[in-house]
């Protein structure tokens, strides 16, 4: 029975952190391991989780104990077509428990089961979404080019900045201060019809909104520890993009546009 405990408890851990990898929030991680437990008649089932650690221990009907912890790390990627699939394994291992070996081939087969995107792609429904504000904000032509072009900035540097800087805070600081220079310097030239609407524009692209939901959702479902902390953190986040466009104001010569 052992064997098979460790077989839940293992496949329990990983499907909750890939849960938190593809942007579910913690309630919703939550409610999916304490369901799949007790398909499996499991008994005091103790679970804790944040976007960065995971703990879990339960005990089965003999009374065999197990117990695991695991650390998040690399943040989170939203995929919501990945978590779409997720929810659904869960459901079909509620409904119809299988024998615990089988879990992790169940999981491995819906991950890479689940769509792609390639980075191409990925740019492509940035740019068209900026596009869509723009037009809702009241851009010209010109002020959308300058758009696309800060969201190109913007997506090659979360490509390639990521991997030199660990810290969200400073990176968002970083990003914020290139498209911010990008837009000073075009409505300096006389080219931009609207920089505040080019500022705003980018700036939305830039904040987090589906963790920012689910620090919401978090807290309205009883989960206050989850929900203050990640919003506090999102908090800080996007404090850290206004201040990158502001120390882009201040340390570009000339007078703001």
């Amino acid at each position: 029975m052992k064997k098979y405990l460790d077989d839940l408890l293992g496949f329990s851990m990983k499907l909750g952190e890939q849960m938190i990898r593809c942007g579910a929030n913690i309630e919703r991680v939550s409610d999916t391991v304490y369901r799949i437990c007790e398909s499996y008649h499991c008994q005091n089932i103790q679970f804790f989780a944040l976007d960065c650690y995971l703990t879990l221990s339960l005990t089965d009907a003999e009374g065999e104990q197990a117990a695991a912890q695991r650390c998040i790390r690399g943040g989170t990627s939203i995929h919501m077509e990945q978590l779409g699939r997720l929810n659904q394994l869960s459901r079909q291992i509620c409904a119809h428990p299988p024998a615990p070996g089988r879990l992790d081939g169940m999981l491995e087969e819906t991950i890479s089961g689940s769509k792609s995107y390639s980075p191409g792609q990925t740019l492509l429904f940035t740019l068209f979404s900026a596009a869509c504000l723009t037009g809702i904000y009241g851009g010209s032509p010109r002020d959308l080019s300058i758009i696309l072009l800060n969201c190109v900035l913007a997506f090659l540097s979360g490509r390639y900045l990521k991997k030199l800087i660990f810290n969200k805070i400073i990176y968002n600081v970083m990003n914020a201060f290139l498209v911010g220079a990008v837009a000073i310097f075009f409505a300096r030239i006389g080219y931009l019809d609207g920089y505040h609407t080019v500022m705003i524009v980018n700036s939305l692209k830039l904040i987090p909104g589906i963790p920012m939901v689910n620090s919401f959702r978090n807290l309205l479902s009883g989960n206050e520890i989850n929900g203050t902390l990640e919003l506090l953190k999102l908090l800080f986040e996007t404090a850290a993009i206004a201040g990158g466009f502001l120390l882009s104001t201040v340390f570009l010569p000339g007078t703001t546009p």
